[in-house]
């Protein structure tokens, strides 16, 4: 039962990240902005998408890890980086958007980071 929840929560988190990206241009720089406002402008827009990135593909990773019934950084990995690059490609077919391979990059950093997190701690 426990596995299950975990899988719902992983395509909950899928479909978050579906619905930020599916969303156009505008409307994402208008979310970016609202962050940047409430740091007061210490981080520019550029960091604030890109911490959004690492963490919403560290929160994912570490759902698709749990969702697991023998748990391994490898699957999870896998999964994450081919969603990443999904999410990409989707991003495309939205108008004033562009899929970048960098953005894959960060969010797989984001799934290092708290992957490693999550073996230094199960040890």
């Amino acid at each position: 039962m426990r596995k299950t929840i975990w899988k719902i929560l992983a395509i909950g988190v899928m479909f978050l990240i579906f619905w930020f990206s599916n969303q156009d241009a505008s409307a994402s720089t208008l979310q970016s902005g609202w962050f940047y406002h409430l740091f007061h402008g210490h981080l520019s827009v550029w960091m604030i998408r890109k911490a959004a990135h690492m963490s919403i593909y560290a929160l994912l990773a570490f759902c698709v890890y749990q969702a697991q019934e023998k748990p391994t950084i490898q699957k999870t990995l896998i999964i994450v980086v081919i969603y990443a690059c999904s999410d990409e490609f989707h991003q495309l077919f939205i108008p004033g958007r562009n899929g970048s391979p960098i953005d894959v990059g960060i969010d797989t950093l984001g799934a290092l980071i708290l992957l490693g997190l999550c073996k230094k701690l199960s040890k």
